[in-house]
């Protein structure tokens, strides 16, 4: 079976692993990297099972779940408009209404995630609110963006401005290439400031840092031109050969840009040396420069697979992300019924509530509605 590093040996893709020959035992820097790549693999595999895994919960919310979050929205703001409308044609003593403008607000609180409020709901969340709806907004996402910036300045030391931005998820690439410019900004600030005269052992140890990031660079640097050589297209006169290597290129040339070592190894044992005895033959100070290489890859694709539950696209199934695919399909479906339950309830105070007769159960509902050790608001505001 062809593959992107070509024909599968043994029904497996080609596998970056030192082998031992005869009686020859391994040295630790060959073991090291042996399990380095097999990490790598691993983590590269499971990242991809990870995003289908997700992307699958993710369309059963989107059919199961999301369909009835706004129906629920919609009719809580239903609700609060009925009990609205039934203080202008009922007497309430002075101790009741504080309780129906709390809940009439709370409702609107749930509600408004999910709808935009239109005029008219804003005036009825006005007339029942400590504070009008414009100026809570505005103090929500004033608070969001400082807490946002205070994490990225302590996460990364870097002072971001968010005037302007606004907390959509279309906009996060804008705002991440704005903290890696800024991030550049700090590095570049910090080499330009004086810096305090070091020690002899500590000159030593940065020197042999920059010594070991050179030789890092030089490596990859040396496999990508190899590389380059035999794929290049102008280097190909059939037109499904070309464009074969015009594919591989590309792979290679974002490998090269991402320092993904594994990636290069493979093609260039595919490509230069056809098979992985050459991975044997490596010098010791040779595998110590691509064990350093392998270990930051390592870190970035455990980051990556970390962050996956808190990508924007997968923000609505976040409680469900760390459970097994098959019991968060479950809690995703049980869910939505629950949900379906409550619409079902809100819809059935909302008819009982335009009764005349109704006064007393709007007391009573607002009083349970409000009461902060009654499981009642759990029920209705649980989702």
């Amino acid at each position: 079976m062809q593959t992107l590093f070509g024909e599968m040996e043994d029904g497996k893709d080609k596998i970056l692993k030192i082998k031992r020959t005869g009686q020859k035992v391994l040295s630790k820097n060959q073991q090291l990297f042996n399990s380095l790549t097999k990490r790598i693999e691993f983590l590269e595999k499971d990242i991809v099972l990870e995003e289908k895994k997700m992307s699958r919960l993710l369309q059963i919310y989107c059919k199961k779940v999301q369909p009835i979050e706004k129906s629920v929205a919609q009719a809580r703001l239903d609700l609060a408009t009925t009990i609205d409308e039934a203080t202008l044609t009922n007497k309430f003593t002075k101790n009741q209404l504080p309780d129906i403008g709390d809940t009439i607000v709370q409702l609107c609180d749930d509600a408004f995630p999910e709808i935009e409020p239109t005029a008219e709901q804003e005036a009825m969340y006005d007339k029942w609110a400590d504070i009008p709806y414009k100026d809570e907004l505005e103090m929500d996402i004033s608070e969001t963006k400082d807490m946002f910036s205070n994490l990225i300045n302590n996460l990364f030391g870097v002072n971001l401005d968010l005037d302007g931005f606004e907390p959509d998820p279309e906009n996060f690439q804008d705002l991440e290439e704005k903290i890696r410019a800024k991030m550049e900004d700090v590095r570049q600030n910090q080499q330009q400031q004086r810096p305090r005269k070091k020690t002899k052992k500590q000159q030593e140890k940065e020197d042999a840092l920059n010594a070991e990031e050179e030789l890092k660079t030089k490596s990859i640097r040396s496999i990508y031109i190899t590389l380059a050589k035999i794929l290049h297209p102008d280097t190909e006169t059939d037109d499904e050969k070309k464009l074969e290597k015009e594919e591989l290129m590309k792979k290679v040339t974002v490998a090269y840009d991402q320092k993904d070592l594994t990636t290069l190894l493979k093609l260039e044992m595919e490509w230069v040396h056809k098979t992985s005895e050459h991975l044997e033959k490596l010098t010791e100070e040779k595998l110590k420069i691509y064990i350093s290489t392998l270990k930051q890859q390592v870190m970035e694709l455990q980051n990556e697979r970390m962050q996956l539950a808190y990508h924007p696209r997968y923000e609505s199934i976040a409680d469900y992300a760390r459970l097994s695919e098959n019991y968060a399909a479950t809690k995703i479906i049980r869910d939505g019924k629950e949900l379906k339950s409550i619409l079902d309830s809100l819809n059935e105070h909302i008819l009982f509530f335009k009764r005349p007769e109704a006064k007393k159960s709007i007391v009573k509902f607002c009083k349970d509605y409000c009461e902060p050790e009654d499981d009642y608001h759990d029920i209705w505001g649980g989702f």
